[in-house]
């Protein structure tokens, strides 16, 4: 199985990689979201992602379940950080983007082309727009923000990690000036494996597999069968 993930991030060419920098408390919604089903979310399994610690130089490895939400396109990551509960969504243009700084991760490995400046490997695959949901319980949403994720690796060690670094932004529910209501930073790495793992998870043409082999048809935009003019 692991050998077909891997193949999935290799089909993807590094073309889709912009690199961006903007305010990392900016928290702006999307202007519209794209159903691509009607149906309730789907889970799809879980991958381990290591987070920093609280007063601890080691990383903690979480099994974080993955889900794919077919009503507005995206595949969400849950995961508890420090003592909140946070749900990263991820819509198609971040997950494309995504594989694409995967793929050219491993290339830049294979090739020992990355750099242990941290100035250097935090943002070298760009960045992306990700919502956020957190709480104190899984069932429970208290606040949302529209993050930068920046694309990019850190040392630990002599060991480099693949990372998403979810910048900080205000909460859109309760807007508010108090940066109690700001999610935080956080770093998630993954190991060359994992990264694939969830490069596979992301892959639009497998979450199209899953709906057609539940017989869920895919909807689409139809072409114009016209150009108006006047």
């Amino acid at each position: 199985m692991m050998g077909s993930m891997i193949h999935v991030v290799k089909k993807i060419g590094c073309s889709l990689i912009p690199v961006l920098f903007v305010v990392s408390c900016v928290s702006q919604a999307p202007k519209n979201r794209t159903m691509i089903a009607d149906v309730d979310p789907i889970p799809l399994g879980s991958v381990g992602i290591a987070f920093d610690q609280l007063f601890s130089a080691a990383l903690d490895t979480k099994d974080v379940p993955v889900q794919f939400n077919p009503r507005d396109d995206t595949v969400s990551l849950e995961f508890r950080y420090q003592t909140v509960i946070y749900r990263q969504y991820w819509d198609r243009t971040g997950r494309e983007q995504f594989i694409a700084a995967v793929q050219q991760y491993h290339a830049d490995f294979e090739a020992r082309n990355l750099s242990t400046k941290a100035s250097k490997s935090r943002t070298a695959y760009g960045s992306v727009n990700a919502r956020a949901e957190w709480g104190q319980f899984a069932f429970s949403v208290n606040a949302c923000s529209y993050p930068r994720m920046d694309l990019g690796y850190r040392f630990k060690g002599n060991s480099p990690y693949f990372i998403v670094v979810q910048r900080e932004a205000r909460d859109t529910v309760m807007p508010s000036a108090d940066d109690s209501r700001m999610s935080l930073q956080i770093t998630a790495y993954f190991t060359r494996s994992m990264a694939d793992k969830v490069a596979a998870f992301f892959d639009p043409a497998y979450l199209e597999r899953i709906l057609e082999a539940q017989g869920i048809p895919v909807e689409t935009e139809e072409e114009p069968v016209s150009d108006p003019y006047f």
